[in-house]
C-alpha cells in the first residue's frame, strides 16, 4: 500500500464525487481511504475493498486521529470531505515522495469551489503566527502527506484541539522544532479545491467557534510559554469526550438531522 488518505467526515452526500476525483488524482499509485465520523458513507463506497469506515461522534481532531491510527499505507494524506482533487496531481507528488519528506498539499477554498490561488507565503508559519517559539519559515498547512511512521513517532494530533487547523499546525511545528532531517516542502501545484463555508454559515458554525473560542487560545498558551514536548501519545484521543457537544447529541444518524 502506497498511500492512505484519511479524514474525519460528516458530509456523506459529498463522498462519492470526492472519491471519484481522488481516483483520477492518485491514478498511478495504490491508495486506501480511511474515514471516521458518525454517519455511514454511501454503501457503494463502503463496498470498495480499499475503503475503511470507523464510527465516532467525537471532535474532528479526535476522529482524524482515530482514522490515522487505522491507516496502513507507507504515507498518509490528511484531507477534508468538501474538496475535489485535480487529475494526476497526487500521483505527481508521490513520484517524488520519500521517508524524510512532508508535503504541504496546497488547496483553494471558496464557496462553490470559487477559491483563488493562494500566495506561497500563505503556507508558512509567519503568515499566521508571531509567537517567538515558532519559526516564521516553518511549513504551515492542514492538508499534508507525510510518512506514516513519522506521524506515529510524534503521536499525531494533539486531540486537546477540537478542530484540525491548530492540531495540524501544532504537529508540524513539533516535528520541525525537533528535527533537521525532515524535508518540508510545498506541493508542485494546487492539488484540490474546497467548497468552503466561511464564519458561521452553513454547517461551519461549530468549527468556527471551536477555532476562535477554544483552539486558538489553547494554541497560544501552549506555544507562548515554551515549545511543547515534540512527542506525545498516539492514543491521546482517548482523553477526549466521545461526543463532540458543539455539533452532536449522539442521537443523529445522518447528516440531514444536524441542527
Amino acid at each position: 500500500m502506497k498511500l492512505s488518505v484519511f479524514m474525519p467526515t460528516i458530509r456523506t452526500h459529498l463522498l462519492n464525487n470526492w472519491y471519484i476525483s481522488l481516483e483520477k488524482s492518485c491514478n498511478r499509485h495504490d491508495f486506501e481511504v480511511v474515514l471516521c465520523g458518525p454517519f455511514d458513507p454511501p454503501q457503494e463506497l463502503i463496498n470498495k475493498k480499499n475503503v475503511k469506515f470507523i464510527k465516532d461522534y467525537g471532535s474532528p481532531t479526535r476522529s482524524a486521529q482515530i482514522a490515522a491510527i487505522n491507516c496502513e499505507g507507507n504515507y498518509i494524506y490528511h484531507v477534508v470531505d468538501d474538496i475535489i482533487f485535480y487529475e494526476n496531481l497526487i500521483s505527481d507528488e508521490l513520484d517524488y515522495m520519500d521517508e524524510n519528506t512532508i508535503i504541504s498539499m496546497r488547496y483553494k477554498e471558496g464557496q462553490s469551489h470559487s477559491g483563488n490561488e493562494l500566495p506561497l507565503s500563505y503556507w508558512t508559519a509567519g503568515s499566521s503566527y508571531t509567537v517567538s517559539n515558532i519559526n516564521p519559515s516553518w511549513l504551515n498547512c492542514v492538508h499534508f502527506i507525510m510518512p506514516n511512521l513519522l506521524f506515529r513517532k510524534y503521536g499525531g494530533f494533539d486531540c486537546q484541539y477540537e478542530y484540525l487547523n491548530h492540531a495540524t499546525h501544532d504537529l508540524l511545528f513539533r516535528i520541525q522544532s525537533s528535527s533537521n532531517n525532515i524535508n518540508c516542502r510545498l506541493s508542485f501545484n494546487t492539488i484540490s479545491s474546497a467548497d468552503w463555508m466561511p464564519g458561521t454559515t452553513g454547517d461551519h458554525a461549530p468549527i468556527h467557534y471551536a477555532q476562535t473560542e477554544h483552539d486558538s487560545v489553547l494554541f497560544d498558551s501552549n506555544w507562548k510559554k515554551t515549545k511543547p514536548n515534540p512527542e506525545i501519545s498516539l492514543y491521546n484521543y482517548q482523553n477526549q469526550e466521545d461526543i463532540w457537544k458543539r455539533r452532536f447529541t449522539g442521537k443523529e444518524t445522518k447528516y440531514e438531522e444536524l441542527k
